[in-house]
């Protein structure tokens, strides 16, 4: 598995929009206080009310304090919002409505003296969901290691949009270290601590304060778990269609000595949008070293569980196989097989990611039934895929079909034997505890070198016929 190194970074990276890598090499508690990760929110009337600049329509649980002081009394109201609970402690939680601005007043009370603040904070619009798609859906060359803490200083997000409106109860992560490859980790690894923010709606989207929940985890590399599940002690309700982010910082007492990195995706590519089906906007890793700004690391995606109330979503994708690509050529195909469970889909085209290696014929891309049966198929010419490099392409069929549950299917990729491609899987992470929600649950990638009685599933670390990894496809509307 080829990993990349990334503890280090270069001035090539801008927000937003960064082409460049960072340098080579390698692969992949107790309650704190909420850390100031940008400027403070805008303060209100007299600059006491803290709560974040911006929020999402619909968004619930939104945390608003003032200092506590001894022997004061506090009353809070909101207009164009709500307050569903306890409206007479410094700090309150509340609601947004779907448009407008909410306006908070909290009059605090000390010694007889009422002085009364304010805080407008504007409602932006929820973005639109992820659309529809059936497959695995992400994309990845490699694996790619962010240091939280180390000599950078760095404090790492993961900007993600919610898909539940509950509450989001803990997440699962993978951490990496090596003991024979430096710049992944020191010492004990550090003590993480996990912020949640909301998102501060401009066109960046980094992340605001304050924090909606926190936890922490501490003794890292002793504790030899690299996929732990965390919790949160408070969960907060989201609002699905909304972006938040998950924000990692080292509060170890020496982060320079103790530290660890968290692993991703990691595309070669670098493309915008990273993903074929997702924007980079609600799905994307962020960092910013001490004394920096906030900034993208374009070509990484989060491997991250996202576990609330009602489900769970995320990407579980923690293994990519590009050390063992197959040939696609003559005799030579790799293909899907599933069974559909839950709903039937219907799709209209098929997204699928490979690269060509010579020659000048299309790749044909079949939907069959297990028996053989055709759906349909499709020609995509050979001029879509640049030589050697793992591209995305759109299948598109001339009619809608569906995929009906219960049943069982191929998606076979070929092409005629004077022209060749390559493909190669991503390993599910379900074995390390990630759900069947966070990568395609429904089948496994199969080759064959020598045609239809040939198929098996894909071999890696000596071990034969392998079944759980997934081509990166995608069956969409």
């Amino acid at each position: 598995m080829k990993t990349v190194n990334t503890f280090l970074f270069t001035t090539s990276l801008v927000a937003l929009g960064c082409s460049g890598q960072a340098a080579q090499g390698g692969s992949s508690a107790p309650k704190a206080t909420p850390p100031q990760v940008t400027a403070p929110a805008p303060l209100g009337g007299t600059g006491v009310i803290r709560t974040p600049a911006l929020v999402s329509a619909g968004m619930t649980r939104i945390q608003a304090f003032v200092p506590a002081q001894a022997g004061a009394t506090y009353q809070w109201s909101a207009t164009n919002g709500s307050i569903p609970g306890v409206t007479a402690n410094a700090t309150v939680y509340y609601d947004a409505p779907a448009s407008g601005v909410v306006s908070l007043a909290c009059t605090v009370t000390v010694a007889g003296q009422a002085t009364t603040y304010t805080q407008d904070v504007p409602v932006v619009p929820v973005m639109p969901l992820t659309p529809f798609y059936y497959g695995s859906g992400f994309s990845a060359d490699s694996l790619a290691n962010t240091v939280v803490g180390g000599p950078s200083g760095n404090v790492v997000s993961y900007r993600f949009q919610a898909k539940y409106t509950t509450p989001l109860e803990g997440f699962r992560i993978f951490f990496i270290w090596s003991t024979t490859k430096p710049g992944y980790n020191a010492g004990l690894g550090g003590t993480v601590r996990v912020d949640l923010f909301a998102d501060d709606g401009t066109g960046a989207h980094l992340p605001t304060g304050p924090a909606l929940a926190t936890t922490s985890y501490g003794n890292i590399i002793p504790q030899n778990n690299f996929y732990p599940k965390l919790t949160f002690p408070n969960p907060v309700n989201l609002t699905g269609g909304g972006l938040y982010h998950l924000v990692f910082t080292n509060i170890d007492v020496d982060p320079v000595a103790n530290y660890v990195s968290l692993d991703t995706l990691f595309t070669d590519a670098q493309t915008a949008p990273m993903q074929p089906v997702i924007s980079d906007a609600t799905f994307a890793v962020l960092f910013k070293p001490a004394g920096g700004a906030w900034k993208l690391r374009q070509g990484y995606t989060p491997t991250l569980e996202l576990d609330y109330s009602t489900g769970s979503q995320g990407n579980g994708y923690m293994e990519v196989w590009s050390t063992n690509p197959k040939a696609v050529s003559g005799a030579a195909s790799v293909r899907e097989t599933f069974k559909v469970s839950g709903p039937s889909r219907n799709f209209s085209k098929v997204n699928v990611r490979l690269s060509r290696t010579a020659g000048s014929s299309p790749l044909t891309v079949r939907v069959e039934e297990a028996d053989g049966t055709l759906v349909d198929e499709a020609a995509v010419p050979a001029d879509r895929f640049p030589l050697g490099v793992s591209t995305w392409v759109t299948a598109e069929f001339p009619l809608s079909h569906v995929l009906n549950t219960g049943v069982a299917y191929n998606l076979v990729l070929s092409c005629p034997g004077d022209t060749s491609f390559s493909a190669f899987p991503m390993r599910k992470g379900r074995d390390k505890g990630f759900s069947n929600s966070t990568f395609f649950p429904d089948g496994y990638a199969q080759f064959t070198t020598t045609g239809a009685a040939g198929w098996k599933g894909w071999d890696m670390w000596g071990t034969q016929n392998l079944t759980f990894s997934d081509l990166q496809f995608a069956f969409v509307p």
